[in-house]
């Protein structure tokens, strides 16, 4: 099968996501320093299962250890600094 992209609404030329549940964040300039276009390490349902964790109270080391993924990740994810506008 292969992988489309489609804008995300409400992040139309900033974040895109693929029938696979990719998330990819596009080239742009931010305070004067370039972004490169680069797939995001987490997909749909991980972002998903990592908000449900933390709403549940789960401490951020639990999950990433448990998930296999960064801790920094995760403490991006609860304050809001990544993946804020994943559903």
């Amino acid at each position: 099968m292969k992988e489309t992209w489609t804008d995300i609404p409400g992040l139309e030329g900033k974040y895109k996501i693929s029938n696979m549940g990719r998330y990819k964040r596009l080239s742009r300039y931010i305070q004067g320093r370039r972004l490169p276009e680069e797939i995001l390490p987490l997909n749909q349902s991980q972002v998903r299962e990592v908000k449900e964790r933390l709403g549940r109270k789960e401490h951020v080391y639990d999950i990433a250890d448990s998930m296999g993924i960064s801790r920094k990740t995760v403490s991006k994810i609860k304050l809001g600094r990544s993946y804020a506008w994943a559903k």
